[in-house]
């Protein structure tokens, strides 16, 4: 029965591996698609998770700005006795065991600016979350259609050498036959061999995409990702305010944080006025202390800063410069958020002209191939050397029209990161 019992648990840990492996082998294969691959690298992406702690310190230092405004409640105790030296000086000793309040009252809105400041901060944190989650949504669009790209054009060019082994045999039986002649072999077999190369550099590329790819969700080890085809490039390029643009709206939280900040500064100036209450208990020994001493306080308190050795006056240089540079980065990201829009809207524009143009000057260069190919088999004037021109231009045709596609897309998306978009 023993050696019954350990075959039986040997066997179902067998299967629990076998199907843990199956489930991996299935995932891996499983078809990637665009919203997919965006959904993991937002989930993967360490950037993200590091914004989105800066954004929990903003927030953090929200709440400890504001703690100034409330009423400061402490409680404290203490035992001290000083043997030997002149009682009227130390009073012997001393037992205390108190509560105490501390709030300022008035500071000339100091401290309300502070925390003004740093809400204003907190919101450009948040904002710069979406910021970021935008370019991480841009990335994974891009190395998707970019895989996308190299995938079709290793296919296209998997066709033009499938076609081209057929036409190396045609031609190989038109010399035995004697209707060619070697040079002609030669020529068709040179045309095939440079498909292979172009071929094997498709293939690098579809290796070195799939990587960029696998590396924004987490996958290091695939160099050849299954992905879902992706749809035709959108007819016009997406459009809207680019003022809604995350990372130009947190540029402008900072100025109007730092223009908190600098009045913050200013304020420092102004007089503050200080209540402090105590209760509880204040003696010499601890008998009679807690027996018989208790009692409470208060105090106010005004303070007016006459001369600070210019400390004051260089807080407020300190914070007017922060906000002369803080509008200094504002105008940058306003700068580079419309340049990077009128850059993408025309590269989309010429993309899908380029495009109009090739897609109708495909159905010609195949018509002229299969008029010089037919000629060629027919015994016409056609040469070899126009049959492989005429191959040549179809074939190049089709891989620019792949480019431009690419070319159209990454701009849609390039639009779509410069106004913030992420659907």
């Amino acid at each position: 029965m023993r050696w019954k019992d350990l075959w039986r648990k040997a066997a179902a840990v067998l299967a629990a591996v076998t199907l843990a492996a199956g489930a991996a082998r299935a995932h891996a294969d499983e078809t990637l698609t665009l919203a997919d691959a965006i959904a993991r690298a937002l989930k993967f992406a360490p950037s993200l998770a590091a914004q989105a702690a800066a954004s929990d310190i903003a927030a953090a230092n929200v709440g400890a700005a504001r703690a100034p405004l409330l009423p400061n409640i402490s409680a404290g105790g203490e035992y001290l006795q000083e043997p030997g030296y002149d009682p009227v000086v130390t009073n012997r000793g001393q037992t205390d065991l108190l509560l105490s309040l501390n709030y300022t009252a008035f500071d000339g809105g100091q401290q309300l600016a502070r925390l003004r400041a740093a809400r204003y901060a907190a919101e450009a944190a948040t904002l710069g979350v979406a910021a970021m989650r935008a370019q991480i949504v841009f990335d994974a669009r891009v190395a998707y259609f970019d895989l996308a790209r190299a995938r079709a054009e290793r296919a296209e060019l998997s066709d033009s050498l499938a076609r081209l082994d057929r036409y190396v045999a045609i031609v190989e039986a038109l010399r035995r036959s004697g209707r060619a002649i070697p040079n002609d072999v030669l020529r068709i077999r040179a045309a095939r061999d440079a498909t292979a190369i172009q071929r094997a550099g498709a293939v690098q590329q579809v290796h070195h995409a799939s990587i960029v790819l696998g590396s924004l969700i987490g996958e290091f080890d695939r160099d050849d990702l299954p992905i879902a085809p992706v749809t035709a490039p959108p007819r016009h390029a997406p459009s809207g305010d680019p003022d809604a643009n995350p990372a130009y709206r947190a540029a402008e939280r900072q100025v109007e944080s730092a223009q908190m900040a600098l009045e913050a500064a200013r304020r420092e100036r102004m007089p503050t006025f200080t209540i402090a209450l105590t209760s509880g208990y204040l003696g010499i020994d601890p008998p009679n202390t807690f027996q018989h001493r208790l009692g409470a306080s208060y105090s106010g308190g005004f303070n007016l800063p006459i001369f600070s050795g210019g400390l004051i006056k260089s807080h407020i240089d300190a914070a007017g410069a922060a906000e002369r540079q803080a509008i200094a980065r504002r105008e940058a990201v306003k700068v580079a958020v419309m340049r990077a829009l009128s850059d993408a809207r025309e590269r989309y524009e010429d993309a899908r002209k380029q495009l109009a143009l090739i897609q109708s000057s495909e159905a010609t260069a195949d018509d002229a191939f299969g008029l010089d190919w037919t000629r060629f088999l027919g015994g016409g004037a056609a040469t070899m050397l126009e049959v492989v021109d005429a191959f040549d231009q179809a074939q190049a045709l089709r891989i620019a029209a792949i480019e431009q596609i690419f070319a159209a897309r990454q701009a849609a998306a390039q639009a779509a990161l410069a106004l913030g978009q992420t659907q």
